[in-house]
């Protein structure tokens, strides 16, 4: 894979943590605490962040992305601190609240419209987080990828490559699997940046057979 091509995969994770962080602050700065806290799923991207940095072998911008994980660690906490202030000003708002009577008709508006922005919100919370969930697992099946080709470069190193199973051709349908997945959630221009991941393990898969081949023919003659 491509140094360019790995520098777009991990600036995409980025710019998808701070696209949440950034509709969520200004969700809040619009007192919607409504909406769920997302750090927690946050923390858990960078670490998938740090994971695939790790393996394409950037280990030192891997260690520096510790203190992102502490900022929204950081970042949670606070989060927790403003909940419970903002708990404590709802239930004194609705002890002023209940020191007046409402009429019947405002109470019954005032509910179906409470129920109807709740189900909106509800709904839009649920699916953010499906796609939330689904990045999450496809950018492991990527790095799961990038681990077992970097594990059998090292090994071949190490022993015959006819002792060893070829692993591009699971590499390539982890790969066209990610591609399909992205498109569903909506990623298409990721999706079709691994295109180029797709053709770069075509060309080492065909390289390998080539080599399985001269290694076949040498053994043919001893």
């Amino acid at each position: 894979m491509g140094e360019e091509f790995k520098r777009q995969v991990v600036a995409e994770m980025i710019q998808n943590v701070e696209k949440i962080v950034r509709d969520y602050e200004l969700a809040i700065k619009k007192s919607k605490f409504e909406i769920k806290c997302p750090y927690p799923e946050i923390i858990k991207l960078c670490e998938i962040i740090k994971q695939t940095l790790i393996d394409y072998g950037w280990n030192e911008q891997a260690m520096n992305f510790n203190e992102q994980i502490k900022f929204y660690q950081e970042k949670l906490k606070k989060d927790k601190k403003l909940r419970e202030i903002e708990v404590q000003k709802l239930e004194k708002q609705k002890e002023i609240e209940e020191l007046y009577k409402i009429k019947e008709i405002d109470t019954i508006r005032a509910v179906i419209l409470s129920l109807n922005n709740e189900e909106m919100i509800l709904n839009l919370e649920e699916k953010e987080k499906e796609r939330l969930k689904e990045s999450e697992e496809i950018f492991n099946m990527i790095s799961s990828a990038e681990r077992m080709a970097k594990e059998y470069e090292k090994e071949i190193k190490k022993d015959r490559i006819l002792h060893l199973d070829c692993p591009y051709e699971k590499i390539i349908e982890i790969y066209k699997n990610a591609q399909k997945e992205f498109r569903n959630i909506g990623w298409k221009e990721v999706s079709s940046k691994l295109f180029d991941s797709i053709e770069y393990y075509n060309d080492k898969l065909e390289k390998d057979n080539r080599l399985r081949e001269i290694e076949e023919r040498k053994l043919n003659k001893v």
